[in-house]
């Protein structure tokens, strides 16, 4: 399978240009956290057993056409199931190696092209990124998981969400909603900045213009005006297991918001991958991948 070759453009385009300025926990929840690199000792690799089929799986969602793909251990039994939200301007191949991993070692792997939420990678999803934002992809998620949920490869009760950046802040929202459909949520480098973010560049809702070049790809107004006024961290009401994995070498956003998101959320791991940055190295891939599989299959 074709590896996703992130350029620099990639990983400025996933970070929106994002804060990195540092924020402060403020919630008294515990929470658990640890630390990993590529010089640990412990299992590189996802020791995969299984050989891996690839499915082309399709839905509607607000009226346009998603394209989507499953990565299937080959097994007659239904089997736990992720599914992964890309991050702004990348595709359903993001995280190709952690994705590929996964299903070697059983657990079905569904990702898909948001609605015009791809750019610096080719996406094959119908809509434009001009009518794009969190709330738009909060819907398209929401109707990703409705779909899985119909599909014979998938055990309904271990349907689990995992989000990189952008799509960290998505599966956020849409895990407050379907808390009973979801055995758990694992958040990459979630960008929980873009609230930040879209704050500093515009002193109000009125200064937003219709069209605005982020980091070289071209949004509308609600891109913006769907989240100026929203505080993430009210949304972090999923009470089953969260796990954030975040660089300590991010610094298109900050590990200080995972760091609150983990004191934040009822039931929170916050893992630090040493040296990594915003979009994971294939190395650090194979290093998270063993601990996900863990935690999905009871190993």
């Amino acid at each position: 399978m074709k590896k996703l070759l992130i350029s620099s453009l990639v990983l400025a385009g996933l970070a929106l240009g994002l804060t990195a300025c540092s924020q402060q926990s403020s919630s008294t929840s515990s929470t658990a956290s640890s630390a990993i690199s590529t010089s640990s000792t412990s299992s590189s690799q996802a020791k995969g057993n299984y050989t891996v089929t690839e499915q082309e799986l399709t839905f509607e969602s607000n009226g346009n056409r998603i394209y989507g793909r499953a990565l299937l251990p080959d097994t007659d039994e239904a089997v736990p199931t992720v599914i992964l939200s890309h991050g702004f301007g990348g595709n359903h191949e993001q995280e190709e190696t952690l994705q590929e991993d996964l299903a070697a070692s059983g657990i079905a792997v569904y990702s898909f092209d948001f609605s015009g939420g791809t750019g610096y990678e080719p996406g094959q999803s119908e809509g434009d990124m001009t009518d794009m934002s969190v709330l738009t992809e909060e819907q398209n998620l929401k109707d990703a998981l409705s779909m899985i949920q119909t599909q014979d490869f998938a055990d309904k009760n271990q349907i689990y969400l995992m989000g990189a950046s952008q799509g960290g802040v998505v599966t956020t929202l849409v895990a407050e909603e379907e808390q009973d459909q979801i055995a758990g949520v694992f958040l990459l480098y979630p960008a929980f900045s873009l609230f930040d973010d879209a704050r500093d560049r515009f002193a109000s809702e009125s200064d937003i213009p219709d069209t605005y070049n982020l980091m070289g790809l071209t949004v509308g107004s609600r891109y913006f005006t769907d989240i100026y006024n929203m505080d993430i961290y009210d949304h972090m009401t999923y009470s089953g297991p969260v796990h954030i994995f975040h660089g300590d070498a991010d610094n298109l956003v900050n590990i200080s918001y995972s760091e609150r998101a983990a004191q934040t959320f009822p039931n929170a791991t916050l893992t630090t991958v040493s040296g990594g940055t915003h979009g994971f190295a294939t190395s650090d891939q194979e290093l998270i991948a063993p601990t996900i599989a863990s935690e999905i299959l009871g190993d």
